[in-house]
């Protein structure tokens, strides 16, 4: 007896509208609270979750499907088997060795980028019009490292950049001026990592820019020291990290906040890792963090910065200490050219 037959009468086959397909690799603290972060604010309906530990990442599926009734009814699914990421739109990238404490995200590197070079080419194959959104460290040489493996197009692939460190920026900046973070307009670009740039000639607040209040704000002579802040916001990561070992919310709301941008064509700017080749005199192929566009199809833009002379000579060192890092790198698989139009 077909119980299902005895309460409805079916006219028509269900027909599974389950909206753009997201996978994210990695299971971890990181993976979770971006996979969390995305479907408690409903950026998808559709979601993969891949990681090397089967075991665990079955476990997180069954723990999720479980509060599935409290979401949007979302479609959740994953496993160690690569082909569950068939026609994703979006993946992201969170597996990786974990950081140590006191240790570098640069230190990383060539660790990171043999797990990297063995993985990416299988989510192009089972997705090869997929976007690329890597959160892995040392996030920007790993962008790069994704790109090489990947085979697409240049603003197909980018990395979580400095988003997180832009926005720790902005909640420090907003405690000092106490004003609600989203009223405070200012970028963290260069690196995600010890070597990132504030840019303080920048920074303003209802289109007034402080340097013009403080010609000396953000610089070594400011008597009131707010290059502080920029310090605590190169350190949160390891601050939090020796408080509870490890850190995973504000990374997985960050990423979840790009991914929304991605998937519904939001053009939103955020500052990401994208390909600086031919910008402010930067001639190889690195990507840094630069606020850019994200939309359906990738990158659509990326913003020219009127960068005053210190500033762009920190970003044009940034770029090759990145790729001195780069070129340490020894990447298994095969050498690219860009697609996009830009570089063709």
């Amino acid at each position: 007896m077909n119980i299902q037959n005895k309460i409805f009468w079916r006219d028509q086959p269900h027909i599974e509208n389950i909206g753009d397909k997201i996978s994210i690799v990695g299971a971890g603290m990181v993976g979770m609270s971006v996979a969390v972060s995305m479907l408690g604010t409903g950026v998808t309906k559709n979601l993969v979750l891949v990681d090397a530990f089967g075991d665990k990442v079955k476990g997180e599926v069954l723990d999720l499907q479980h509060g599935a009734l409290f979401l949007k009814h979302p479609r959740i699914q994953g496993g160690n088997d690569f082909s569950a990421t068939q026609g994703s739109k979006l993946c992201i990238i969170t597996a990786g060795v974990r950081q140590e404490p006191g240790e570098s995200r640069l230190s990383l590197a060539q660790r990171n980028a043999d797990i990297m070079a063995k993985l990416v080419p299988e989510l192009v194959k089972h997705s090869p019009d997929t976007m690329i959104l890597m959160v892995g460290n040392p996030c920007d040489v790993m962008t790069y490292v994704a790109w090489k493996a990947s085979g697409l197009p240049s603003h197909k692939v980018m990395g979580a950049g400095t988003t997180l460190d832009t926005q720790r920026f902005k909640v420090a900046l907003s405690r000092k001026f106490n004003l609600n973070p989203a009223n405070i307009h200012a970028w963290i670009i260069g690196e995600h990592g010890d070597n990132s740039i504030a840019l303080w000639s920048s920074v303003n607040i209802g289109g007034i820019r402080i340097q013009q209040i403080n010609s000396k704000f953000g610089t070594d002579e400011d008597p009131e020291n707010w290059m502080e802040l920029h310090k605590d916001v190169i350190g949160a990561a390891q601050a939090i990290q020796e408080l509870k070992g490890y850190t995973n919310w504000g990374v997985g709301m960050s990423v979840a906040a790009m991914a929304k941008a991605l998937i519904t064509n939001k053009l939103t700017i955020y500052p990401v890792s994208v390909n600086a080749k031919g910008r402010y005199g930067i001639e190889e192929d690195i990507f840094i963090p630069l606020p850019s566009v994200l939309g359906s199809n990738g990158i659509t833009d990326v913003v020219h910065l009127n960068l005053n002379e210190r500033e762009l000579t920190d970003l044009q060192n940034t770029a090759k200490l990145l790729k001195q890092v780069q070129d340490t790198i020894k990447i298994k698989g095969k050498e690219i050219k860009c697609k996009c139009r830009r570089c063709k």
